[in-house]
């Protein structure tokens, strides 16, 4: 299983704006993940409609969460992104194979795979990225004001 560039960028984005301060504007946002600006955009967008990021204006202004990192799932990222795992036709009832074998463990797969979506948390990656790191490799890749 593999995460679209969509997913892999847009939770970068919220893995940034969690390890920040203060807001990040784009252009910062954009020197930190080395995604272009007409896609970062794009992808602020679609977090911000699906309750993810909040955008201030202002000398100040930029992008933050809207909710506590502990409060936002991978599974609420990548539905905001309208990405995650696909599943095969089988999971779904729609296999052409009335005697498909794989359809009970992969609904398996996919149902389980959901529930680590949505159990582990933007905090949870935050602190295995502290943890693997160590302390002072996080201060000084924490994005600056």
């Amino acid at each position: 299983m593999r995460f679209s560039t969509r997913a892999t960028y847009g939770m970068r984005l919220c893995f940034m704006l969690a390890l920040s301060k203060s807001p990040l504007s784009a252009a910062q946002l954009v020197k930190q993940t080395d995604v272009g600006i007409k896609y970062l955009e794009q992808l602020l967008g679609m977090l911000k409609r699906g309750g993810i990021v909040t955008a201030f204006r202002g000398k100040s202004g930029g992008y933050i969460l809207a909710r506590e990192p502990e409060k936002i799932t991978v599974g609420d990222m990548l539905t905001a992104l309208d990405d995650g795992f696909v599943a095969p036709a089988c999971v779904w009832g729609t296999c052409d194979d009335m005697y498909c074998p794989n359809r009970n463990v992969l609904t398996k797969i996919n149902n389980e795979i959901g529930k680590v979506f949505d159990s582990v948390t933007l905090s949870d990656i935050v602190s295995d990225y502290r943890s693997n790191c160590g302390a002072n490799a996080v201060k000084e890749k924490e994005v600056k004001d």
